[in-house]
């Protein structure tokens, strides 16, 4: 069995192999982005989106339901290695915004972007936005996670939209070979 644990890759490695690229990636491409055309705006009209999507889901109770989930009854979603459906251009998205990304894991066994206070970056994958379970369903009524799930698709719509953007931009600044920027899993 001691021999099984020492093989386990480390949980944390592709994630911040993934944040160095993105940090990379946001070195030498970040004025560019911020300079186009069409990012700066999209990037506002995102931000905006996120927030509309918290203040909504706030209002609704999801955040309630997932804090009484995580932190009193012990269970949650946001779990090790749910960090690795971050991809690339995610990460480099959070950074165009002014988030800094984590250096380390803050708490054991949970997501390497989970704090006290939950998540620490803005954009995030689909899965941890529309991520409502039975609880949510058996607790929340149905036209309020109806109007939830509305205004999140705004939001994913969005999240869709600048990061085909960026690889868009990568790929012809670099000469479209940048096929890890989606790369998505679980070590």
């Amino acid at each position: 069995m001691r021999y099984l644990r020492e093989l386990r890759p480390d949980p944390t490695r592709l994630i911040q192999e993934k944040m160095a690229v993105a940090e990379e990636l946001y070195t030498l491409w970040g004025e560019s982005f911020l300079g186009d055309p069409e990012i700066p705006e999209l990037l506002e009209h995102y931000r905006r989106a996120v927030e509309h999507s918290n203040r909504t889901m706030e209002q609704a109770g999801t955040f309630r339901e997932c804090y009484l989930c995580t932190v009193e009854e012990g269970q949650g979603c946001c779990k090790i290695g749910l960090e690795n459906e971050c991809t690339v251009l995610i990460l480099l998205l959070n950074r165009l915004l002014g988030v800094e990304l984590p250096r380390e894991r803050e708490v054991p066994g949970r997501c390497f972007f989970v704090g006290p206070l939950g998540c620490k970056i803005l954009a995030r994958p689909m899965l941890c936005r529309d991520y409502f379970c039975r609880r949510h369903y058996a607790r929340i009524p149905e036209e309020t996670m109806a109007r939830v799930t509305a205004v999140l698709n705004q939001e994913l719509v969005l999240l869709y939209r600048i990061t085909s953007l960026l690889r868009a931009r990568l790929e012809f600044w670099t000469g479209d070979f940048l096929q890890e920027l989606d790369l998505t899993g679980y070590t």
